[in-house]
């Protein structure tokens, strides 16, 4: 969802809540039943009123995409203990037997009331906290926001996450602009540093922020070229994250990492750049492997023998974290619910991807041998008949890694459903084309 169909629904969801709180303070003005308790009531709902216009003049204010989904979980909280005191009100509008009946006693309706205040005061701190976070001014009330989160967010898991993901998603777009080329380099440093520690990923994955997600891409790939060590490897950590919720998040993957895209191609070719000149500094090796493998789906035929050469090159790399997450990649890439699979695999297979594959199917960790299997089984299901499949002995392979004592045997598979069906797959292909 774009950025103004988001705006728009939030300012809808707020002069909703505003002609509900109206229609509560109407209908506690003529509730005889309150008397005493009618001018409290009256001052709650009116400055949760208030608080719901400012709050819908700071969202029109600014610019910045906001996260639908928690202000959904903060505001439809208010808009349900607003709903609860109007049907309150309305009914003690007159004392009849309807009212007697609701209310019971005197002293049921003044407990009813109470509980009604103290719910009204949590839905006023709640807004008030959001008014602080969403004020163009947040910066310089980053301490007041914490002081006055609400008491009950510590025993509310899905309310605390709710806020939790406001304020990254806050302070990530107040961030991303330091990284620019007219900040100090110790700023950009430091503002990396703490974008690689938020969990980025997920905030752009609820949120939808295109634009500046292709924005702080661009940027991001600029400071990975030109720098080096600690900072680069923050740099690309953001990336990886952002390229994993582009993987489970289509709308953000189609529009940010378009296959025509000049942008898109740059970060791709990034990315294999480091992958390739990085052989002695697996740290940064892996990220960058990671994102690539998380953008599998993105790659056309005519694009992937490049991305999957450099990939096969690193099945041999000595750090195993960083020939494990190729094996990872190349699976991706493999995977039968990519479209391109059967022709993936088969470049894999040209690329001479099977014969370092069953050296780690046979001298690797545990790790590296599911995985590799995994990998295996893909380009036996989608690749046919191979001359280096047969000449590999795939098939005896796969039987024996299964009943070899010490490696990953039946009972490995029996854990992992992927494997439990796609052995099986596997081997009444590899008996049509192949003796052995």
């Amino acid at each position: 969802m774009m950025q103004s169909d988001h705006g728009m629904l939030i300012e809808q969801l707020l002069v909703g809540l505003t002609v509900l709180a109206k229609q509560v303070g109407e209908a506690v003005d003529q509730a005889k039943s309150f008397r005493v308790d009618r001018g409290e009531m009256e001052k709650r709902v009116l400055q949760l009123s208030q608080m719901l216009n400012n709050l819908l003049c700071f969202i029109t204010m600014d610019p910045m995409m906001f996260n639908l989904n928690p202000i959904n979980c903060v505001i439809g909280g208010v808009s349900k203990i607003l709903e609860e005191a109007l049907t309150l009100a309305c009914k003690c509008r007159r004392k009849t037997i309807v009212c007697r009946l609701f209310t019971g006693t005197e002293s049921k309706l003044a407990t009813t009331i109470h509980k009604l205040y103290q719910l009204l005061d949590v839905s006023i701190e709640s807004m008030n906290c959001l008014l602080i976070l969403y004020n163009p001014d947040f910066s310089s009330a980053f301490d007041e926001f914490f002081l006055s989160l609400p008491q009950f967010l510590s025993n509310d898991s899905s309310a605390l996450s709710a806020w939790s993901c406001m304020v990254t998603e806050k302070l990530i777009w107040q961030l991303a602009p330091m990284l620019g080329e007219t900040s100090p380099p110790e700023l950009k440093i430091c503002c990396a540093e703490a974008l690689s520690m938020l969990n980025v990923g997920s905030v752009l994955n609820s949120s939808g922020t295109i634009d500046e997600t292709e924005e702080l891409m661009f940027c991001l790939a600029k400071l990975v070229e030109a720098e080096d060590g600690e900072f680069q490897f923050n740099c690309l950590t953001i990336i990886m994250e952002i390229t994993a919720a582009a993987e489970s998040d289509l709308d953000l993957r189609c529009k940010t990492f378009k296959t025509n895209s000049p942008g898109a191609k740059a970060i791709v070719e990034l990315l294999l750049r480091v992958i390739k000149e990085s052989e002695d500094h697996p740290k940064i090796q892996v990220p960058a492997i990671k994102s690539i493998g998380s953008l599998a789906r993105i790659f056309k035929k005519r694009e992937s023998p490049h991305v999957i050469s450099v990939l096969v090159s690193q099945l041999v790399n000595v750090h195993q974290e960083v020939a494990t997450e190729a094996i990872v990649a190349l699976q991706k890439l493999a995977y039968p619910g990519n479209y391109l699979c059967k022709a993936h695999s088969k470049i894999m297979i040209e690329f001479n991807a099977v014969k370092p594959l069953m050296k780690l199917l046979r001298d690797g960790e545990r790790t590296q041998q599911l995985h590799g299997l995994v990998l295996i089984c893909y380009l036996a299901v989608n690749a046919n008949y191979s001359k280096a499949m047969e000449e590999a002995r795939v098939r005896t392979a796969i039987q024996q890694l299964l009943t070899r004592k010490g490696r990953p045997h039946r009972h490995d598979v029996s854990q992992h459903p992927e494997l439990k069906e796609l052995v099986p797959r596997a081997l009444g292909s590899l008996i049509l084309y192949y003796k052995y």
